[in-house]
């Protein structure tokens, strides 16, 4: 079978690349306008020999070391894509389960430093979701989300026994295993995208919708049990501050609830157009925490008001519409999983952060795709949206019957 060139985009691959070339470019904006002032702390580190440290120090101050750096991320992650997006996905296919074990390693690898003191692992916020690398951290908790997709989809391909409720079990072991680890680092946001990964392939690959319906409704009833003895403090404070985000409490929002305020009233605050590109208190003032990270959505909303937001979740629903059409068009049942697979990882975290900006979901520390500041997030996402891509790029029609067809 002769394959189409793997950098020349067809229509399907281009309709995917532009909704992500309009989001990195908010983003990328969006950072740049919260960015003030030049880290010198972190800038040091990188900071090159003495005769070139003058003109770059002056070039990164100008520019801002988010900014530089957030483009430095979108570079590398750009080029990750385009390695991903050359690789025939099927070949890939071989390689991963190692790769979700090295994941799951570096994933213990944190949980261990909880009692020995390992190398390469600091401890910010009382968490434990980094390994150092230099002037660069990285954060095995956003692999998980590509490293489970590959596993879920190399596992659900061809068997039929989750068609039963014991079959069901290797798959989600294969999930639960990582998100008992991140819990413990802890990572309540990768802990609640993983689920609807998991549901979403095991159902596209013929699992009965009865016995996903009864596990759901299990899993409900644990809840309170959850709350109760499995989040900690803080955690249950992030429940209560959307639980208690109307009541007339002015303590209780200058404390706790002062994010999710702050977030609210620069979405509110930014009307139909915005207050402009750099403009507005909230952007020239810093008065909205993690604004460039994980409430980038509502300084967006507050510089193009809801006309920005507005084509941000267009962006999200053309690739929504894009990747289900790439796995429809898809026989291959490790490409169609694949292609399910990372649509639902994007439009999962899509719609937590979204959703926890304008307080209809917890705050969990859930990063926007392809917006975001953030190298781990960035390469994860860019990893992801290159397997979607090989899949859309090569489309094998299999002499068979179409996949995932049951007669039982």
């Amino acid at each position: 079978m002769s394959e189409r060139p793997v950098l020349s985009l067809t229509v399907l691959g281009w309709s995917l690349a532009i909704p992500v070339l309009v989001l990195f470019t908010l983003g990328l904006a969006s950072i740049h306008a919260t960015d003030r002032s030049i880290d010198s702390a972190a800038f040091s580190a990188a900071r090159p020999p003495a005769a070139a440290a003058g003109w770059l120090e002056r070039a990164v101050q100008a520019v801002g070391v988010n900014t530089t750096k957030q483009a430095f991320y979108l570079a590398s992650g750009v080029a990750i894509m385009l390695l991903m997006m050359r690789l025939d996905f099927r070949r890939i296919g071989f390689y991963t389960f190692p790769v979700y074990w090295l994941v799951v390693l570096s994933l213990v690898a944190l949980v261990v430093d909880h009692w020995v003191d390992l190398p390469l692992i600091p401890v910010r916020r009382n968490a434990r979701r980094w390994i150092e690398l230099g002037i660069f951290a990285l954060q095995p908790s956003e692999f998980v989300k590509v490293a489970l997709i590959l596993a879920l989809a190399r596992y659900l391909r061809f068997r039929k026994s989750y068609r039963r409720l014991p079959g069901l079990i290797p798959p989600f072991l294969l999930t639960l295993l990582p998100m008992v680890l991140i819990l413990k680092q802890p990572d309540l946001g990768t802990l609640l995208m993983l689920l609807p990964v998991l549901f979403s392939m095991i159902f596209i690959a013929g699992a009965r919708l009865w016995h996903l319906a009864a596990i759901v409704v299990l899993g409900g009833a644990t809840l309170p049990l959850f709350y109760a003895y499995g989040m900690q403090e803080y955690q249950k404070q992030r429940v209560e501050v959307l639980l208690k985000q109307n009541v007339a409490d002015e303590r209780w929002h200058m404390g706790p609830g002062y994010q999710l305020r702050q977030s609210k009233i620069a979405l509110g605050t930014g009307g139909v157009w915005g207050q402009g590109y750099g403009g507005g208190s909230f952007v020239q003032r810093g008065l909205l925490p993690e604004e460039h990270n994980d409430f980038i959505f509502a300084i967006i909303g507050n510089q193009w008001g809801l006309a920005g937001c507005a084509l941000i979740i267009l962006a999200y629903v053309v690739i929504v519409v894009c990747g289900l059409e790439v796995a429809l068009v898809t026989n291959d049942p490790f490409g169609r999983l694949l292609a399910v697979g990372v649509v639902v990882m994007i439009v999962s975290q899509a719609l937590l952060n979204i959703s926890m900006t304008i307080g209809l979901a917890p705050i969990t520390g859930m990063t926007l795709p392809f917006v975001s500041y953030g190298g781990s997030s960035l390469w994860a996402n860019f990893a992801a949206l290159g397997l979607l891509l090989s899949v859309a790029q090569r489309r094998p029609m299999l002499i068979a019957r179409p996949p995932f067809e049951h007669s039982d």
